[in-house]
């Protein structure tokens, strides 16, 4: 019974339509009252086609060319690497004993007045040259040694512009040295000795001919010196501890004692049978301060 009723409904139901057809076909309110169009007059003339505008175009673009990519260049080869040096050393010499040569300027002071009658100036001015060597004592900083030197003064002058004189003294010396190292490059030192000194006077005069007289003396001598020596440390030098050689300056002052000359010339004369005598000019002593200035050369 439900199921009869049911089919019933479904049958009385009104046909389904089409609504989108239904609404195009009616007019809507705004043409229902709008005006109908005017009817174009006969002789109109059509309206002009408009020209299209140009279009820019793009100008065409050119692909740059590709990049040719090249290898590199090989490296140039420059001169090989030398392998690193060893710079040579020299061992350490220690320093046992020393020898110097060297040569050495320096002024007597004569204090005796007779001297004037050979120089106006009291200081006569002596050169020479020096040998000595020495060694070390034990380990410690004290040299012992000795040497020889040679050395020359000389002076010459005028009693009251009558008679010229001049005076030439020339002495080996012996020497014992004692020498203390203050430090490498400083040393001090004191010597002292003697020998033979050599002397060598000489007059001349003119009384319408020239009288010439001549003495040579040999006299002792006796030195003594203390002074400073300053030369090159090893660590200044191009070998350093292995050095041998060396070089520097000393400067002494000290003492000179000279035996007095008894100045008695011998005048020079020809052949006469009738002797001929000098006048006896009295003693000279040679002797006074003495300082001097050296450089030497030491191997060691």
């Amino acid at each position: 019974m439900p199921s009869l009723i049911l089919a019933l409904v479904f049958a009385a139901a009104p046909a389904a339509t089409d609504r989108s057809a239904t609404e195009a076909e009616a007019p809507t309110a705004v043409e229902a009252w709008s005006p109908a169009p005017a009817d174009p007059p006969a002789n109109a003339a059509p309206a002009p086609t408009p020209m299209p505008m140009p279009v820019p175009v793009a100008p065409p673009t050119q692909n740059a060319p590709p990049t040719v990519t090249q290898p590199p260049p090989p490296p140039v080869a420059g001169p090989p690497t030398p392998p690193p040096s060893r710079k040579r050393t020299w061992p350490d010499r220690p320093i046992r004993w020393r020898l110097d040569l060297g040569g050495d300027i320096g002024t007597t002071v004569v204090f005796d007045p007779a001297w004037r009658a050979f120089d106006d100036n009291r200081s006569a001015f002596h050169a020479g040259a020096t040998v000595r060597g020495d060694f070390r004592l034990a380990d410690g900083r004290v040299f012992l040694g000795g040497g020889a030197s040679f050395r020359r003064l000389g002076s010459y002058g005028d009693l009251y512009d009558a008679v010229e004189t001049d005076i030439t003294v020339r002495e080996p010396l012996a020497f014992l040295r004692l020498a203390v190292v203050v430090r490498e490059g400083f040393d001090v030192f004191a010597q002292a000795g003697g020998g033979p000194s050599f002397a060598r006077l000489g007059t001349m005069s003119w009384s319408g001919a020239y009288n010439t007289s001549n003495q040579s003396a040999v006299t002792g001598m006796a030195d003594a010196q203390a002074g400073v020596s300053l030369y090159l440390p090893k660590k200044w030098l191009p070998r350093r501890g292995a050095a041998r050689a060396t070089a520097g300056f000393e400067l002494a002052a000290g003492y000179t004692f000279r035996s007095k000359i008894k100045v008695r010339p011998e005048l020079y004369v020809d052949e006469d049978p009738i002797p001929t005598h000098t006048s006896n000019f009295g003693d000279l002593a040679v002797r006074g301060f003495v300082w001097r200035f050296g450089l030497f050369v030491r191997f060691q």
